[in-house]
């Protein structure tokens, strides 16, 4: 679905995160708008596909801010890695919410996804902290019995 050798350069270009810190961005996109429904038009983060100039509502690819990237990170999170993401996650480099933006904003740069005018990097400062969502906050599901 995405190059491989593209987001490879940007792992080279910036080797604080790893590849699969990439995908998971890119597929947290596709999650946000498919399984939870998040999303406006335009598009703030999109997977860009269309032409830089085009601002027609024709083209209405969702946005997805800066804060409800991280929930979607963090619902998917939880979902797929469970009381493991802060691992996961510490392992491909990510630490912070700020780090993801410092993963889409390496992405933006590389043509990867768009921003609308007014994003920046502060739209993903300290969203949450990992040790509180992931490990304090985390709760395994109980039995019905």
């Amino acid at each position: 679905m995405y190059d491989k050798l593209q987001l490879r350069g940007l792992v080279e270009k910036d080797p604080r995160y790893k590849l699969n810190a990439y995908y998971y961005v890119l597929e947290t996109l596709d999650f946000a708008h498919s399984r939870l429904g998040m999303g406006s038009v335009p598009s703030r983060l999109a997977v860009s596909k269309i032409e830089e100039d085009v601002d027609e509502p024709e083209y209405s690819i969702m946005h997805i801010s800066g804060a409800e990237l991280c929930q979607a990170i963090l619902l998917r999170a939880r979902w797929m890695f469970g009381y493991m993401a802060k691992v996961v996650f510490n392992e491909w480099g990510a630490f912070t919410t700020d780090d993801f933006g410092e993963i889409v904003f390496n992405m933006v740069e590389a043509g990867k996804i768009r921003l609308a005018k007014g994003e920046g990097k502060d739209d993903f400062h300290n969203v949450y902290d990992f040790q509180t969502v992931f490990c304090d906050d985390f709760h395994f599901p109980q039995n019905a019995s």
